[in-house]
């Protein structure tokens, strides 16, 4: 489930305490990254998983909050009081969305690329598979492609398995057949085959020989057994302008009460992405709603109108202690759409907040005062 970025002053002490404050009020603290493994987990699968894990950065799936966007052009010149203020028109919890934001647009899609073989003889590889979060009876399929430049590399597999990450209650590692079409070797896996009752991530790995010398590679999944999935999307929704923002309730049936994250994407009439937002609350038992909340500001500054379409609806269960702490809910995978509002039923006031309001108090007493908090720029 959200990259994470910081504004970093160059300056004094103080300027460094006030970019920490301001980024707290837009950051989200349930933020998770996909579970990590570790070297104990690598020693018991054996030699094939003692590699360097190839792993994608965290994705942007339920729980995973990026900072979609920061405020316009300027912030990382600007005086900080200015820079606050462009990056704070909107809600931390509902930002505009635009056809940059791939890993919003796309949340389940890897980010494995092509690397160079351990060789370093100009052959390069690719190990990947189509999806980061695998569902129920779903199946996995996991591809290899090995490239000298243009040029397919023929390639020998020497060792392929799959295993689940968790020590304590982890199965032994299976062999996986991997066949060749094209110039890519695939294999389809399905995990319910591991008989797993609750969220687990799983490994792959893979050993194969280009004509010099073996080459390891591995990525990670998450896995989420239909009997350990604690809510699902019933299809149910509604729509209406709340203070002048739109407001979708999307209904729930929710198996195990807990607090849960919820993220989506709005999409005009034409189809462009608008907004996107993400909630996040406690859900008892039962049959529940959760009010997504789209910032109208957000709306009326992309000129959309509807009828607008909810989109990528995904979310997950926070349940603290366990590896992964996010135990996930299957995407919604139908379609709704809103009533046909136009850009005008919605407010361009900008966000506001007493926090909001504090930050830029005290932003205004320093630069009043003649303190230099330097420019604001993007953390590397």
């Amino acid at each position: 489930m959200l990259t994470k970025r910081r504004l970093a002053l160059a300056g004094i002490a103080i300027a460094v305490v006030v970019i920490a404050i301001a980024l707290k009020m837009s950051r989200d603290p349930d933020a998770q990254p996909p579970a990590s493994t570790g070297a104990t987990a690598d020693r018991a699968l054996g030699p094939v998983a003692a590699m360097t894990p190839h792993r994608p950065p965290p994705l942007r799936g339920a729980g995973v909050v990026p900072d979609p966007e920061l405020g316009t052009d300027g912030v990382s010149t600007d005086d900080p009081l200015t820079a606050y203020r462009k990056a704070n028109l909107y809600p931390p919890g509902s930002r505009p969305l635009t056809r940059e934001h791939t890993d919003l647009l796309r949340p389940n899609r890897r980010r494995e690329s092509f690397r160079p073989t351990d060789a370093d003889d100009g052959t390069s590889f690719l190990f990947t598979a189509d999806r980061y979060y695998v569902f129920g009876g779903e199946a996995l399929t996991s591809t290899l492609e090995v490239r000298r430049g243009a040029a397919v590399v023929p390639i020998q597999i020497t060792a392929a398995l799959v295993a689940v990450l968790d020590p304590k209650a982890a199965p032994q590692p299976i062999a996986i057949d991997y066949a060749e079409h094209a110039g890519i070797w695939s294999a389809r896996f399905a995990p319910s085959t591991l008989n797993l009752t609750r969220q687990a991530a799983i490994g792959m790995y893979i050993e194969f020989d280009a004509g010099h010398g073996k080459q390891r590679a591995r990525y990670d999944f998450q896995y989420t057994p239909a009997a350990g999935i604690p809510a699902r999307f019933t299809g149910a929704f509604r729509d209406a302008v709340v203070d002048g923002s739109l407001v979708i309730a999307a209904s729930l049936d929710v198996t195990a009460p807990g607090h849960y994250i919820l993220d989506a994407n709005l999409y005009d009439a034409s189809g462009a992405p608008v907004a996107w937002t993400h909630w996040k609350g406690d859900l008892a038992a039962g049959n529940r709603d959760a009010d997504l909340m789209f910032f109208g500001k957000a709306i009326v500054d992309a000129n959309a109108r509807g009828p607008f379409h909810l989109g990528q609806l995904r979310g997950a269960r926070f349940e603290p202690g366990r590896d992964p702490d996010l135990e996930q809910i299957p995407p919604y995978a139908g379609a709704y759409t809103t009533k046909p509002y136009a850009t005008t039923d919605f407010s361009d006031a900008e966000y506001d907040s007493p926090e909001k309001q504090r930050m830029l108090q005290f932003l205004a007493d320093q630069q009043a005062k003649g303190v230099h908090l330097g420019a604001a720029r993007p953390a590397p």
